[in-house]
């Protein structure tokens, strides 16, 4: 009886560590590296239920809540293996290397004591990854820190910031949307990198039109003075080309440009220089006769011109320099001063004569001397009458009370002044008013003998 009462007793001892042994188990989430998984325990602390999961701790591996910790209220397990990390940046001169059990990037960073802007870029396995998000599980990370180039770009007066870690200007331009066209002027080539802090200056181009060479260019520009935007589009000014307005003068406002070609032209002009006469006595010729001594012949004057064509049109002409290339020769007159006395038949009887010349006659009385007064006394002192003949100033002072004898009036003798016939030789015949007669006609003057002390050769 006691026997089987012992056996009773036993088998409800061994019930009751069954049922202590099953209500003791419970339900843990583990998450390992990044993973979550459930396990069934009936471990009293965390390193019992890591190790009936299988799962080995390291002393560098991060474990939450720690290994020495009781399961009466714990249902979650945070496992974070260490892991060897190698970091290449030049701010740590190169590439180091280390054990952690973070996996964000910018934290892995931080801990080597990198300064890390949201802009930095980090590549893990040379591919861009988010530089603040967690990297998937990996037994070795190898990640490499670009740092954040910082731009400046001045635009119309406004300053934009810009970072980016792309390895030109151009391509971080256009990875911040801002798109630039082939006319727009950067102050820096877009493939220069980005080093430190950049400043730049970005010129929009605006539209221009080119006036040159009998067209007209429509372009963009974004040049700052008109040489600038002509040396753009490959027009250049040659000699004393010039530009409306000129070179160094800012773009105008209605953007439109004149290019002016100036062309000169250097000519020589020859003219002739007249030569004069010069007169030699000849005594072998008679009076009033003429020969050519020597021939003479005209001179050269050279002319340098200078002639200015804006766009082929005459503008300016100017005499820079005048010479004499070849000197005029003057030409020689032999006049005649041999006297040959010759006669005259004349209604009166003979006359003898030394000089005979063609002459202009008129006619003149005290009352009929063009004026409105009558005068009555003559240079000489004698009286107006007939006999009485008036000759030009020149003439009466080389040949005054000379004897003389016209044709149709008679002797007289040069005893008056008058005013003379323009480009005749010319002879004003005295009368008085009541024997007057009309003269106008051409004539023959005779000079009388005695031939005179002083003879004039030349008759002016």
């Amino acid at each position: 009886m006691k026997k089987r009462l012992f056996v009773v007793l036993f088998f409800l001892i061994l019930l009751a560590g069954l049922g202590g042994f099953l209500t003791t188990g419970k339900t843990i989430t583990l998450y390992v590296d990044g993973e979550t998984r459930k396990i069934r325990t009936h471990a009293l602390s965390v390193a019992g239920a890591l190790r009936s999961a299988g799962i080995d701790v390291g002393e560098q591996d991060s474990l939450q809540p720690s290994a020495e910790t009781f399961l009466w209220n714990t249902t979650t397990i945070t496992l974070e293996h260490a892991r060897t990390v190698t970091l290449i940046s030049p701010a740590l001169g190169g590439a180091v290397t280390f054990t952690s059990t973070e996996r964000i990037p910018a934290l892995l960073g931080a801990q080597m004591g990198l300064e890390i802007s949201p802009a930095d870029r980090v590549l893990w396995n040379g591919v861009s990854f988010p530089i603040h998000q967690a990297l998937p599980a990996a037994p070795v990370y190898i990640l490499q820190f670009q740092k954040a180039g910082v731009m400046e770009l001045e635009e119309n007066g406004q300053l934009i910031r810009l970072e980016s870690t792309q390895p030109s200007i151009g391509a971080a331009l256009w990875e911040a949307g801002i798109r630039l066209s082939a006319s727009d002027s950067l102050s820096l080539p877009l493939e220069s990198a980005i080093s430190g802090e950049t400043h730049l200056t970005l010129t929009r181009s605006t539209p221009v039109i080119i006036k040159a060479d009998g067209q007209e260019i429509s372009t963009r520009t974004s040049a700052q003075t008109v040489g600038q935007a002509l040396a753009a589009v490959g027009i250049s000014l040659q000699g004393l080309d010039y530009a409306i307005p000129s070179e160094d003068q800012p773009m105008p406002a209605d953007g439109i440009l004149q290019v002016v070609r100036v062309r000169e032209e250097i000519a020589l002009q020859q003219s002739a220089i007249p030569f004069d006469r010069q007169f030699v006595e000849n005594p072998e010729v008679e009076l009033d006769q003429r020969s050519v001594v020597e021939a003479g012949h005209y001179g050269v004057e050279v002319t340098r011109l200078r002639t200015q064509y804006n766009d082929g049109q005459e503008v300016s002409r100017q005499i820079e320099s005048q010479w004499v290339a070849v000197e005029p020769r003057p030409e020689k007159v032999g006049y005649g001063t041999k006297i040959v006395i010759r006669t005259l038949d004349t209604p009166s009887g003979p006359i003898e004569y030394w000089r005979a010349v063609p002459v202009y006659a008129t006619a003149y009385s005290p009352c009929r001397s063009g004026t409105t007064k009558c005068y009555f006394g003559t240079s000489s002192g004698r009286p107006v009458q007939r006999g009485v003949i008036g000759v030009t100033r020149q003439w009466y002072s080389l040949l005054a009370n000379q004897p003389v004898y016209v044709p149709g009036y008679g002797t007289g003798v040069i005893a008056d002044i008058g005013g003379g016939s323009p480009g005749k030789y010319w002879i004003d015949l005295g009368f008085t008013d009541e024997d007057f007669e009309p003269w106008h006609q051409d004539t023959i003057l005779y000079f009388l003998t005695p031939v005179p002390a002083s003879v004039p050769w030349i008759l002016p």
